[in-house]
Order: structure tokens, then sequence, then C-alpha cells
């Protein structure tokens, strides 16, 4: 896949998850707060207007965000890989294996949230999607690459959906 086609999905899928949070989510998200800060929520009637017309299922609400920054990451890591000794690992199911563990923890109270399969699903159909896009790109050693690092990126824009309890 051409690196500016691989960047500009990677972009959509999180934007599209950005705007899932500012028009749909809970304002005590990070990202709703830091949101707030920046005087992008001040007209919060024009949105509960805009809910009101444009309702979305709960699992574009809930779910969707995160399939969208999965097969963000999954994109960004699809070529990368770690060498240890002789050993080579292939960080293309890293994303979707930190899916499985924070719904773990989720399911064991460890962390906030709820277990829910179906956050486990759209991440898996968008891992499969990521995965099945055709690249030539040869892999390369994550620790010197800007992917390695947009992806580092991208892992912590998963706590700007976290819930602040106040």
């Amino acid at each position: 896949m051409r690196i500016i086609l691989m960047y500009s999905l990677i972009c959509m899928a999180l934007l599209a998850g950005l705007y899932l949070y500012f028009m749909y989510r809970s304002q005590d998200t990070v990202v709703n707060i830091i949101l707030e800060k920046l005087g992008a929520r001040d007209n919060l009637a024009l949105m509960d207007i805009w809910n009101a017309h444009y309702s979305i299922p709960q699992w574009c609400m809930y779910s969707l965000p995160e399939g969208l920054w999965v097969f963000a990451a999954t994109l960004l890591s699809l070529r990368l890989v770690i060498n240890i000794k002789q050993y080579q690992i292939k960080l293309k199911f890293l994303p979707f294996a930190l899916t499985l563990l924070i719904e773990l923890l989720q399911s064991l109270r460890i962390t906030n949230g709820q277990f829910d399969w179906i956050d486990v699903a759209v991440s898996l159909v968008f891992t499969a999607i990521a995965l099945a896009i055709p690249s030539k790109e040869k892999y390369k050693n994550a620790w010197g690459s800007k992917e390695f690092w947009l992806l580092m990126a991208v892992y912590c824009m998963v706590y700007l959906s976290d819930v602040w309890a106040w």
C-alpha cells in the first residue's frame, strides 16, 4: 500500500473516533474535558440538537471508536518488528492483543469500564480489515522507525477515552 494512502486511512480513522467522542460520548471523557478547556465544547445546545436528529446505535458510540484506533494502530504496526536475539516479533497483532488486555482488566474491575464482547468483536473486525490491506513494504525494525513513535502516540490516545471520576 502506498504510504500516503496508509497515513490517510489512519488519520481518517482517528478523526472519526474523535468525532464520535466529541458528539456522542460523556462530557467526562478526558478528550472532551480537554476540548472543553480549548473552547471547542462551548455550544452544547447545538450538540444536543444534532444528537436528537442524528442518533446512532449504541455500538457505534461505544465500540466503534475502539475499533477505529485498533485499525489505525494495526496499519501503523503492519511492517514493524522487534528483533530479540534470533527471534523476530511482529507487532501487527499487538493492537488487538492490547484490546483483549484492556477488556480483561475491565472484567476483573482493575480498570474503569465494562467488559463488552461487542468491543472485542469490533476490534477483531477492524484488525482483520487492516491485515487484509495489501502492502509491498518490507518489515523494518521498530525502534528506529517513525511508525513506532506514531504507534506509541496512538496508544497514548487511548487514554483520551478514559472517564475522569470527579
